[in-house]
């Protein structure tokens, strides 16, 4: 059976499979299925959906097409069309869809398209329409198909149409819909997630918008992201992501990607002085290295800014290692890392041609945050002269 391990976080149809399922069926030769527990379901259904039988035949033949399509089966796509084609209502079809989708089909963006107008023509005639505008259970799992279809960016025109029956009375939160935008790996999937934030930042609150570009694993991804903060996109309200946790989960990933440490410092570099900066510091604070340590240097200097508790974080990040008391801890014993003579050279050459007051203050509080033993002392006290010079 292709069934995912469960869990209570999550609710069928997963789509984060989609793109392997894609991959398997574009491979040639087409793998052999690894059992044939299927054979039956796919017999039975082959009798039941024809035009002639009844209703009731037809309906169990769709709801049997979305239990055969989630076990091992060979290739049965005409089977699978002709049960789309039986004369019985869309509303009946949307779980058979969704199982083509995660079977690897690219589905009729038309179909779902009208199985969505047919949807609020009746919404809109119904004397009780506001049952319906109180809940999303409806009408949601057909804007889910929308990103996997022929055309994945109507999903745009239908969350303008769906949206306009809630209204703003009404008005719903569609994370699902950005969750299986940003299942969509990728250019396409980067995309879509653009364009999805900056006309639709409505449909979710900023953590979620921050795990759909993070978890999307990619380093273009978290670059997007880190654009629209800084273009005030997101972390803005009472409610807005702050740029300390933005840093910290970007540090947890740079662990896994070295390729994403090298492009944070390159756009902190060239990055002004906005909400975007805040977040690259916050994230130097947590996962520093000794050239982020000189990029930031250099970012002072030129902006007279004096040593703060941002650089002192960082400066800790890259002299000390926290290593955890045992596993799953939150607490940490401190160790002190092994002095580095390039990064003390290369703090010094930072503060090269300086304002003296911000050299002063720069090289003040990083001597002391880089002293063998990190304690704090008199600027007059074990000064090493490569930082304390300022020209």
């Amino acid at each position: 059976m292709n069934v995912p391990e469960s869990s209570f976080n999550r609710r069928w149809p997963w789509f984060d499979g989609v793109d392997t399922a894609r991959k398997v069926r574009a491979a040639s030769p087409r793998p052999a299925p690894a059992n044939g527990l299927a054979a039956p379901i796919v017999a039975a259904i082959d009798g039941l959906a024809r035009p002639e039988r009844e209703k009731e035949d037809q309906l169990l033949a769709i709801n049997l097409m979305r239990v055969g399509l989630g076990m091992p089966h060979g290739d049965h796509d005409d089977l699978v069309a002709r049960v789309v084609a039986l004369p019985q209502p869309l509303a009946t079809k949307p779980m058979l869809l969704a199982a083509m989708v995660l079977d690897g089909q690219i589905i009729d963006a038309d179909l779902v398209m009208q199985a969505i107008d047919d949807w609020l023509s009746v919404a809109n005639q119904d004397p009780n329409a506001w049952h319906k505008r109180q809940e999303t259970w409806e009408i949601e799992p057909w804007l889910e198909l929308l990103p996997f279809s022929t055309r994945p960016e109507a999903i745009f025109e239908g969350l303008v149409k769906v949206k306009a029956f809630y209204g703003r009375d009404w008005a719903k939160r569609w994370e699902r819909v950005l969750t299986v935008v940003a299942a969509i790996p990728g250019p396409l999937g980067d995309g879509l997630l653009l364009r999805l934030a900056r006309e639709h930042r409505d449909i979710a609150d900023d953590y979620t918008w921050m795990q759909a570009f993070l978890e999307r694993g990619a380093v273009a991804s978290v670059l997007l992201y880190l654009d629209l903060y800084n273009e005030g996109v997101f972390g803005r309200g009472p409610n807005g992501v702050d740029a300390w946790h933005i840093g910290r989960q970007l540090a947890a990933y740079a662990q896994r990607s070295p390729e994403l440490n090298s492009e944070l410092q390159t756009r902190y570099e060239s990055i002004g002085d906005g909400p975007g900066r805040k977040v690259l510091e916050q994230f130097f604070g947590e996962a520093a290295g000794e050239n982020d340590i000189i990029a930031m240097v250099k970012k002072y200097a030129a902006t007279k800014q004096p040593y703060d508790g941002q650089m002192h974080r960082a400066l800790e990040a890259v002299a000390t290692e926290k290593v955890p008391i045992g596993e799953d801890s939150n607490a940490y014993n401190v160790y002190r890392k092994r002095r580095s003579r390039p990064i003390r050279k290369g703090l010094a050459w930072g503060l090269q041609s300086v304002d003296q007051r911000v050299c002063k203050s720069l090289a003040g509080g990083m001597e002391a945050a880089t002293t063998e033993n990190y304690e704090v002392r008199p600027n007059d006290q074990g000064r090493s002269s490569s930082i304390r010079d300022c020209g």
